[in-house]
């Protein structure tokens, strides 16, 4: 390249050549700043669209609302809460060596729950015959044995207690929730208490026919990235060249040789994303995420635990960050492993979601909130126990290290609130007409647009995606050109 320009530069067209390179940059920065107008443009109608939707559909933000303290009578350690209603259930374990015999206020507090504030009520809902004896029973038979949790699963509600140092070795009961009521049912149904798939995309395992044989061989994933655990590291390339060794990402394996035979390579397409599990020879799985688009490669150790997809196809989310199909993603902390995928909540306005991960052997939640049209999660609350009031309050709070009768909660108020949808004074309006969902999902779709065009051209196929997401948004949504929508 450097010798074709000197030539240029020697020949008599060289000024005529400079003036064309001139004008191709000049036209290349005027249709940029045309681009970037017309985003400005778009950016200001999607903040006037999203006023007038939260308008008529009503708009609950995420904020601190209060701080306020469970007292209980006996100093424990609080272990979890569950609502009932505007009632709910505080769970903890005293010092059982104070005492001869449990007693189900030595376990379980009932509150209501009014103007923000915990006022103890009677353990009336709990008295059921056969669950107090049950409860003695349980802490007759095992010595060792502390309540865990809650667990709400549809219409029914466990509390579970584990018996033995293995966290997985659990009783449960079982109650029907009846609204504000409760009835129990059996100590015997541990076996229906499950967590949710921990993957929500299938692994497929790379077989041999995908593998390049040469000097460098490696595993062909898509024709789209290639991998190999040979020569002494595990090595991510981009293209399939075997006479060369070298990638955009590369780390040491312990067995410097092994053969490409000896390791298992896993993937997953997920659109620009391949997600990857690959494990070198006698060694654990090592967990990463290509992202076609920018050619990264982010090894992602979270991903043993867990992998949850986004809503829309945005990416996904794991213990301790996300990852978006356009290259933005974050880890929060890398100490926040160990932890399962619980239960996803969805907001009525179709835009908040809410993840819960939680460490079974520690007793801690992740909550995670990703909102649709940001597409961005919020710093995740860390947290011994939580719960969901019906309009929407938000209450968590951290053990104590040592025993206590005051446990602090705090309270935050959030979208999350139960029911559909909030009822609307503006049913005649346009907007009502079109529903919120739908609104939601084109505004996200716009930020999409907005996130495009603020990257640099080194991003694949950046203008052919930039059309494709434009006419893909025209062709979706009639009201699209609506002077009522704002002719988003």
């Amino acid at each position: 390249m450097g010798l074709t320009f000197l030539n240029m530069a020697q020949t008599t067209n060289a000024p005529t050549e400079s003036k064309a390179t001139q004008l191709e940059a000049g036209t290349y920065e005027i249709i940029q700043n045309r681009l970037l107008q017309q985003t400005d443009v778009l950016k200001q109608r999607i903040e006037q669209l999203n006023t007038a939707r939260k308008t008529v559909f009503g708009a609950i933000e995420t904020q601190l609302i209060a701080n306020d303290r469970i007292n209980t009578s006996n100093f424990c350690i609080a272990r979890d809460i569950i609502a009932l209603g505007d009632n709910c259930i505080f769970g903890y374990n005293v010092h059982i060596g104070l005492r001869s015999g449990i007693k189900l206020e030595d376990v379980f507090s009932i509150y209501s729950f009014n103007d923000n504030r915990f006022l103890e009520a009677d353990l009336g809902i709990l008295r059921h015959e056969k669950f107090e004896t049950d409860f003695q029973n349980l802490y007759r038979y095992y010595k060792d044995a502390f309540f865990a949790r809650f667990v709400r699963q549809g219409t029914y509600l466990y509390m579970l207690f584990q018996v033995s140092a293995n966290p997985k070795d659990i009783k449960a009961f079982k109650w029907l929730v009846k609204g504000t009521t409760i009835e129990y049912i059996d100590a015997r149904s541990e076996h229906e208490v499950r967590l949710p798939e921990q993957h929500e995309f299938r692994w497929n395992r790379a077989t041999r026919d995908m593998q390049r044989m040469g000097r460098h061989p490696h595993i062909s994933i898509l024709d789209r990235i290639f991998v190999e655990t040979v020569g002494g590291d595990l090595t991510i390339k981009v293209e399939d060249n075997t006479d060369d060794g070298r990638g955009i990402y590369r780390e040491e394996v312990d067995f410097k040789d092994q053969t490409l035979d000896d390791a298992e390579y896993f993937y997953a397409d997920l659109g620009n994303l391949v997600v990857l599990k690959i494990r070198p020879y006698q060694e654990r799985a090592r967990f990463f995420i290509y992202n076609e688009k920018i050619q990264q490669v982010k090894r992602i150790n979270a991903l043993e635990d867990s992998g949850i997809l986004l809503p829309d196809g945005h990416g996904l989310i794991f213990p301790n960050g996300y990852y978006l199909q356009t290259g933005e993603f974050k880890i929060f902390d890398p100490d926040l492993r160990n932890k399962h995928f619980v239960e996803r909540i969805n907001s009525p306005n179709g835009e908040d979601y809410l993840y819960v991960f939680h460490n079974i052997k520690k007793g801690t939640y992740v909550l995670m909130h990703y909102n649709l049209i940001e597409q961005k999660v919020n710093t995740p609350i860390i947290c011994h126990g939580f719960t969901l009031f019906p309009n929407g309050e938000l209450a968590y709070f951290r053990a104590e290290e040592e025993p206590t009768k005051h446990h602090l909660v705090q309270l935050w108020q959030t979208p999350f609130v139960a029911g559909e949808q909030v009822p609307s004074e503006y049913t005649d309006s346009y907007l009502y007409k079109v529903g919120n969902k739908d609104i939601v999902r084109a505004m996200a779709e716009a930020y999409e647009i907005l996130i495009l065009v603020g990257k640099d051209d080194s991003y694949s196929d950046l203008y052919n995606d930039l059309a494709k997401k434009c006419t893909d948004i025209l062709d979706s949504y009639y009201w699209i050109d609506k002077q009522e929508a704002f002719s988003l």
